[in-house]
């Protein structure tokens, strides 16, 4: 099996491998495992922390344990995936500064890995986040059993495995996509091969941090088996119906089934951290395996619609093509978004027609600002005179489209600000998405602010790095006028048409929409703007006969 997993690698240059150091010393967190070979192996997706002003629950299968898991199962291996936030959404627990953890807790985490009895827990942290949680359930797992092997993978330990490693309830981390490397990493503990042979992890040897680096990516992405989606009860998300992005369906409860078919973006953006999970270059699927578990779906699950997680679905336009055809060849019934933002570079009236023609009935655009200079700043394509056709060509097709703005950039003035706003408006976008700038660890912005000075790592609140609430000033805009301005320009995208009235048709459920707008009316209760929207609100609730609590809790 080793060498065909090789086969399908491909190898980086060996300046990655400079900088880390490797050794042949045993783990210290494996023991002598002599007659106890590793077997059974628990994946866990932690509870999630947000802002209650910030962010909204979400319940999205965990597709990076998801592929791990497939990649175990075929190995032989005996799995379980518990994904905390879905299995306890309606448990929530206040975690101070306004944050609150939503999940299974610590007890019923606990009583999860005394059943299954598992020999390795493996824990993923999507967002730094969710460290604070990640730590919590390696520390549960070492209480219930010190024995048990504790792995920590993911985008944050993907950008912190040094430090994370020499935390004692930690064995290994693994950097970057974790199939093949967890997979390797298991035989090696079972005796099947050196420990020295396995990249991409890092692990305490004598007490000395050992740092085995990543000498290869997967270069055939169709090797890697579809997400075991059978680990988990597919309902509980059809039941929940909260998804990546705002909901502007009426709150109609729709079977969504996530899906990547790609890896990486072509592109290298300062703010951008997918270079530590991906790496540098784009890869893809094939479309014929993307279309196989499309059907795949559709017949196992009753999947109404797809939501595609790509950080850039359709960079490959023939490959994009190709599926789009496909499905309209298979007469496959379903919808399809995608919200993670497709570059305007990418798509073209042909592409939207095929688009339309397989489904679409959504996207995000990843516009980002209105002001060339800091575009070359960050280092991100510019697409500020395509996006305007793209966008009226895809409302004429019937096609949604949403927008990514990011104010906030390192030196950026008001009067630039107020360009992207007014640039935003101007497209006339179903939601228009603005995030303060923020340096996601394992971003060369990050990288820029440490040796600033501007981040103090041994200090940092890696629970406040989220897009709203992190307040780093890097602009010559005060933090808490940017998100006065995200938070305005958000809610009327979402509630006031293209005349600027009140929205005559719910374009979500009626309790979204009064939660969203009591969080606008918490957080700048003194806004004329917010002021004014509450009060068309309040008319609008009573013309239609909802009862609207929109009293803010104190």
């Amino acid at each position: 099996m080793l060498e065909s997993r090789e086969t399908n690698l491909l190898t980086q240059s060996a300046s990655c491998a400079a900088t880390t150091v490797s050794s042949n010393a045993q783990p210290d967190g494996i023991g002598d495992r002599s007659g106890r070979p590793v077997r059974r192996v628990q994946l866990i997706f932690p509870p999630m922390v947000f802002s209650r002003f910030q962010s909204r629950q979400t319940a999205l299968f965990p597709l990076g344990l998801g592929y791990v898991g497939s990649t175990l199962l075929r190995a032989g291996y005996e799995v379980e995936l518990v994904d905390c936030p879905s299995e306890g959404y309606e448990t929530l627990v206040p975690a101070g500064k306004d944050r609150l953890i939503y999940g299974l807790t610590e007890e019923q985490i606990r009583k999860r890995i005394e059943a299954f009895k598992p020999d390795v827990v493996a824990i993923s942290c999507l967002f730094s986040t969710l460290e604070n949680r990640m730590m919590a359930v390696a520390r549960i797992a070492k209480r219930v059993n010190p024995d048990i092997i504790v792995i920590c993978g993911g985008p944050h330990v993907s950008a912190f495995y040094e430090r994370i490693t020499k935390d004692p309830a930690v064995d290994f981390c693994v950097n970057g996509e974790g199939e093949y490397a967890t997979l390797d990493l298991l035989d090696a503990i079972n005796g099947k091969r050196p420990f020295s042979s396995v990249h991409a992890i890092s692990y305490l040897a004598g007490g000395e941090l050992t740092v085995q680096p990543r000498t290869s990516w997967i270069q055939d992405l169709d090797v890697v088996p579809h997400p075991a989606r059978e680990l988990v009860d597919l309902n509980k998300y059809f039941s929940i119906g909260k998804t990546q992005g705002l909901r502007l369906d009426g709150g109609r409860a729709l079977r969504i089934a996530q899906m990547t078919t790609s890896r990486g973006c072509p592109f290298q953006c300062t703010y951008c951290a997918k270079n530590v999970t991906w790496g540098k270059a784009y890869r893809t699927r094939s479309a014929e395996n993307v279309l196989d578990e499309i059907e795949m779906l559709v017949d196992r699950y009753g999947v109404e619609r797809l939501a595609f997680q790509d950080d850039n679905f359709t960079a490959d336009m023939e490959r994009a093509e190709r599926i789009f055809d496909g499905m309209v060849e298979r007469k496959l019934p379903v919808t399809w978004e995608a919200h993670n933002g497709l570059g305007v570079n990418f798509l073209s009236p042909h592409l939207l027609e095929k688009m339309r023609a397989s489904g679409c009935e959504s996207f995000t655009i990843a516009v980002e600002s209105a002001n060339s200079p800091l575009l070359r700043q960050v280092r991100k394509p510019n697409y500020i005179k395509l996006a305007p056709a793209i966008v009226t060509k895809a409302k004429e097709l019937g096609i949604e489209v949403r927008g990514f703005f990011m104010i906030g950039f390192p030196g950026e003035t008001l009067d630039e600000v107020w360009r992207t706003v007014e640039y935003a408006r101007n497209l006339r976008l179903a939601v228009s998405a603005f995030a303060i700038v923020t340096p996601l660890p394992g971003t060369v912005l990050y990288k820029e602010c440490v040796e600033a000075g501007l981040v103090d790592e041994a200090t940092i609140d890696f629970e406040e790095l989220s897009f709203g609430a992190f307040d780093l000033n890097l602009s010559k805009v005060p933090v808490e006028q940017l998100k006065c301005i995200r938070k305005i320009e958000w809610l009327k995208t979402v509630f006031l048409d293209e005349q600027g009235r009140f929205k005559t048709t719910l374009p979500m459920s009626p309790k979204d929409m009064m939660d969203e707008l009591k969080n606008g009316l918490a957080l700048f209760p003194d806004n004329e703007d917010i002021g004014t929207l509450l009060a068309q609100a309040k008319a609008h609730f009573q013309m239609t006969g909802i009862d609207a609590d929109l009293r803010v809790a104190v």
